[in-house]
Protein backbone atom coordinates (compact mmCIF):
# COMPACT_ATOMS: atom_id res chain seq x y z
CA UNK A 1 0.00 0.00 0.00
CA UNK A 2 1.18 3.51 -0.74
CA UNK A 3 1.53 5.92 2.16
CA UNK A 4 -0.77 8.47 0.50
CA UNK A 5 -3.55 5.83 0.37
CA UNK A 6 -3.00 4.99 4.02
CA UNK A 7 -3.51 8.67 4.84
CA UNK A 8 -7.00 8.42 3.28
CA UNK A 9 -8.14 5.69 5.71
CA UNK A 10 -10.20 5.97 8.90
CA UNK A 11 -6.96 5.58 10.84
CA UNK A 12 -5.94 9.07 9.73
CA UNK A 13 -9.32 10.77 9.27
CA UNK A 14 -10.98 9.67 12.52
CA UNK A 15 -7.93 9.69 14.80
CA UNK A 16 -6.37 12.78 13.18
CA UNK A 17 -2.86 11.36 12.84
CA UNK A 18 -0.17 13.80 11.77
CA UNK A 19 3.52 13.35 11.05
CA UNK A 20 5.90 14.34 13.81
CA UNK A 21 9.10 13.48 11.97
CA UNK A 22 10.95 11.43 9.38
CA UNK A 23 14.21 9.58 9.79
CA UNK A 24 16.27 7.96 7.00
CA UNK A 25 16.90 4.23 7.41
CA UNK A 26 19.11 1.74 5.59
CA UNK A 27 18.38 0.52 2.04
CA UNK A 28 16.56 3.71 1.01
CA UNK A 29 13.83 3.30 3.62
CA UNK A 30 12.40 6.17 5.68
CA UNK A 31 10.76 5.86 9.10
CA UNK A 32 7.79 8.19 9.55
CA UNK A 33 6.64 8.97 13.10
CA UNK A 34 3.00 9.88 13.76
CA UNK A 35 0.85 11.09 16.64
CA UNK A 36 -2.96 11.20 16.98
CA UNK A 37 -5.06 14.28 17.70
CA UNK A 38 -5.73 13.14 21.28
CA UNK A 39 -4.11 10.96 23.96
CA UNK A 40 -0.69 11.56 22.39
CA UNK A 41 1.20 10.54 25.51
CA UNK A 42 -0.19 6.98 25.26
CA UNK A 43 0.10 6.33 21.51
CA UNK A 44 2.98 6.06 19.02
CA UNK A 45 2.89 5.00 15.38
CA UNK A 46 5.75 4.59 12.95
CA UNK A 47 5.70 3.57 9.30
CA UNK A 48 8.64 2.35 7.24
CA UNK A 49 8.30 3.42 3.62
CA UNK A 50 10.51 2.98 0.57
CA UNK A 51 11.69 5.74 -1.78
CA UNK A 52 8.33 5.63 -3.62
CA UNK A 53 6.50 5.84 -0.25
CA UNK A 54 5.27 2.25 -0.38
CA UNK A 55 4.55 1.09 3.17
CA UNK A 56 6.69 -1.90 4.23
CA UNK A 57 5.95 -1.90 7.95
CA UNK A 58 3.64 -0.24 10.42
CA UNK A 59 4.13 -0.26 14.20
CA UNK A 60 1.55 0.85 16.75
CA UNK A 61 2.52 1.20 20.42
CA UNK A 62 -0.18 1.67 23.07
CA UNK A 63 0.45 2.10 26.80
CA UNK A 64 -0.91 -0.94 28.67
CA UNK A 65 -2.24 1.23 31.53
CA UNK A 66 -4.24 3.23 29.01
CA UNK A 67 -5.74 0.37 26.93
CA UNK A 68 -6.78 -1.67 29.97
CA UNK A 69 -6.48 -5.32 30.84
CA UNK A 70 -8.52 -8.38 31.80
CA UNK A 71 -11.15 -6.42 33.75
CA UNK A 72 -11.71 -3.32 31.59
CA UNK A 73 -10.90 -2.39 28.01
CA UNK A 74 -10.59 1.20 26.82
CA UNK A 75 -12.99 1.48 23.82
CA UNK A 76 -10.87 4.18 22.18
CA UNK A 77 -7.77 1.96 22.43
CA UNK A 78 -9.43 -1.06 20.85
CA UNK A 79 -10.96 1.13 18.11
CA UNK A 80 -7.52 2.52 17.33
CA UNK A 81 -5.90 -0.96 17.33
CA UNK A 82 -8.66 -2.34 15.10
CA UNK A 83 -8.38 0.61 12.69
CA UNK A 84 -4.59 0.25 12.56
CA UNK A 85 -4.75 -3.45 11.64
CA UNK A 86 -7.50 -2.76 9.11
CA UNK A 87 -5.60 0.11 7.46
CA UNK A 88 -2.06 -1.29 7.37
CA UNK A 89 -2.79 -4.94 6.46
CA UNK A 90 -2.03 -5.67 2.81
CA UNK A 91 -5.25 -5.28 0.75
CA UNK A 92 -5.06 -8.90 -0.50
CA UNK A 93 -4.88 -10.16 3.11
CA UNK A 94 -7.79 -8.13 4.55
CA UNK A 95 -10.28 -11.01 4.40
CA UNK A 96 -7.94 -13.39 6.24
CA UNK A 97 -7.09 -10.67 8.80
CA UNK A 98 -10.79 -10.19 9.54
CA UNK A 99 -10.59 -12.53 12.58
CA UNK A 100 -7.90 -10.29 14.14
CA UNK A 101 -9.88 -7.12 13.43
CA UNK A 102 -13.16 -8.59 14.74
CA UNK A 103 -11.54 -10.05 17.87
CA UNK A 104 -9.98 -6.71 18.83
CA UNK A 105 -13.20 -4.82 18.11
CA UNK A 106 -15.32 -7.19 20.24
CA UNK A 107 -13.09 -7.12 23.37
CA UNK A 108 -14.88 -6.00 26.53
CA UNK A 109 -12.67 -7.09 29.43
CA UNK A 110 -13.83 -9.61 32.04
CA UNK A 111 -16.79 -10.53 29.84
CA UNK A 112 -14.36 -11.99 27.28
CA UNK A 113 -14.07 -15.40 28.92
CA UNK A 114 -15.22 -17.82 26.28
CA UNK A 115 -17.08 -21.01 27.14
CA UNK A 116 -17.07 -23.85 24.64
CA UNK A 117 -19.75 -26.50 24.25
CA UNK A 118 -17.13 -29.05 23.29
CA UNK A 119 -13.99 -30.03 25.16
CA UNK A 120 -11.29 -29.63 22.57
CA UNK A 121 -10.75 -26.22 21.00
CA UNK A 122 -10.03 -25.92 17.31
CA UNK A 123 -6.75 -24.34 16.18
CA UNK A 124 -8.70 -21.22 15.14
CA UNK A 125 -10.38 -20.94 18.57
CA UNK A 126 -7.01 -21.33 20.30
CA UNK A 127 -5.51 -18.58 18.14
CA UNK A 128 -8.42 -16.20 18.83
CA UNK A 129 -8.09 -16.87 22.57
CA UNK A 130 -4.35 -16.22 22.37
CA UNK A 131 -4.91 -12.90 20.56
CA UNK A 132 -7.49 -11.85 23.18
CA UNK A 133 -5.12 -12.76 26.02
CA UNK A 134 -2.23 -10.85 24.46
CA UNK A 135 -4.39 -7.75 24.00
CA UNK A 136 -5.65 -8.06 27.57
CA UNK A 137 -2.05 -8.37 28.82
CA UNK A 138 -2.12 -11.95 30.13
CA UNK A 139 0.02 -13.52 27.36
CA UNK A 140 3.20 -12.33 25.67
CA UNK A 141 2.85 -12.68 21.89
CA UNK A 142 0.49 -13.57 19.04
CA UNK A 143 1.43 -13.74 15.36
CA UNK A 144 -0.34 -14.49 12.13
CA UNK A 145 1.48 -14.91 8.83
CA UNK A 146 -0.69 -14.22 5.81
CA UNK A 147 0.15 -14.40 2.11
CA UNK A 148 1.49 -10.83 1.80
CA UNK A 149 2.06 -9.63 5.36
CA UNK A 150 2.65 -10.73 8.92
CA UNK A 151 0.73 -9.42 11.95
CA UNK A 152 2.44 -9.56 15.36
CA UNK A 153 0.74 -8.43 18.57
CA UNK A 154 2.96 -8.49 21.66
CA UNK A 155 3.42 -7.05 25.11
CA UNK A 156 6.73 -5.21 25.44
CA UNK A 157 8.66 -2.84 27.69
CA UNK A 158 9.39 0.37 25.79
CA UNK A 159 11.23 3.29 27.41
CA UNK A 160 10.33 1.95 30.86
CA UNK A 161 6.62 1.53 30.07
CA UNK A 162 4.53 -1.60 29.54
CA UNK A 163 3.04 -1.36 26.09
CA UNK A 164 1.06 -3.32 23.53
CA UNK A 165 2.93 -3.40 20.23
CA UNK A 166 1.23 -4.26 16.95
CA UNK A 167 3.56 -4.79 13.98
CA UNK A 168 2.37 -5.35 10.44
CA UNK A 169 5.23 -6.23 8.08
CA UNK A 170 5.19 -6.75 4.35
CA UNK A 171 6.33 -10.18 3.17
CA UNK A 172 6.85 -8.96 -0.40
CA UNK A 173 10.34 -9.50 -1.66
Amino acid sequence: MEYYKLKETELFSFFHFTETGRRPQSRGMTEIHLKPGGFQEFIDISMKVDSKEGVHEGILLLDRDWIGGPMTVNPFGKDLAKSFVEAVTHPKDKEEACSVITTIWNLTGSKNKREYLHEKKSKCEEQIDKLMNVYLGTEKCYSLELENCKIVVENVEDVGRSRLKIIISSLER
